[in-house]
């Protein structure tokens, strides 16, 4: 039947957990997730935060929240990539950041190294491998959201813990831990999990989207004898 045909087309070219294949389609996947780091990193977004200024009265007024979406930015790599591709992306913005340009907020060259916020960064090879491992362990919505939650606080703990290593080393004095782990973890770790979530609800859709052109040619070109067959 033709209903029957064009069923089996659509699903064949529908993500269902498959490995990440080397491909031209992945690669140019790849160069994007590079180009959505780079310009998460340098983005600030606006979010209205209710504050009460007299809580017996009710009376509120609202602050801004300058939010970055890198750590969220890097989650939705680890899904589209897996946690291979992903770690070549962390090398590659590893090494273009100390050695080549100036594409972390924090820094360039080596001096990246003393900066507190660099743990956060190194937290996302952890974020690799544990989301990376969940996702590939399961395509489902209990694992995307399971892993983006688990990645989000990764990246977190291993930038409280490089925090804490520098102020052993006395780079940094012990008495700033406090206002950066304040400051950079604070409320927006709770933000990070969130637009993190969201992203994963949204995520399949996105990966479809790229999935047309990752899949090989050899494979694109059964998909299409299918319903030449049909």
């Amino acid at each position: 039947m033709i209903n029957k045909r064009y069923k089996d087309i659509f699903n064949s070219f529908i993500y269902k957990g498959e490995k990440t294949p080397f491909s031209i389609g992945t690669l140019v996947v790849f160069a994007l997730c590079f180009i959505l780091l780079i310009v998460a990193t340098f983005t600030q977004i606006p979010i209205p935060i209710p504050y009460f200024v007299n809580s017996e009265a009710g009376l509120f007024e609202f602050k801004t929240l300058l939010y970055n979406p890198q750590i969220c930015a890097m989650i939705l790599c680890i899904y589209l990539l897996k946690r291979t591709y992903s770690y070549f992306l962390f090398a590659l913005y590893l090494i273009v950041g100390i050695f080549i340009a100036p594409i972390f907020v924090f820094g360039f060259g080596l001096e990246v190294f003393q900066s507190y916020l660099f743990g956060y960064f190194l937290g996302f090879g952890f974020a690799i491998f544990i989301a990376g491992s969940i996702f590939n362990l399961a395509h489902t919505l209990k694992a995307r959201l399971l892993g983006s939650i688990l990645g989000v606080v990764s990246i977190h703990l291993t930038g409280i813990v490089y925090c804490f290593i520098l102020a052993l080393f006395n780079v940094i004095d012990f008495s700033l831990l406090s206002p950066i782990y304040a400051t950079v973890t604070g409320s927006k770790i709770f933000y990070d999990i969130t637009f993190s979530i969201l992203i994963m609800l949204l995520a399949p859709y996105i990966k479809n989207v790229f999935w047309l052109c990752m899949k090989p040619k050899l494979e694109r070109n059964k998909s299409k004898n299918i319903g030449v067959r049909s």
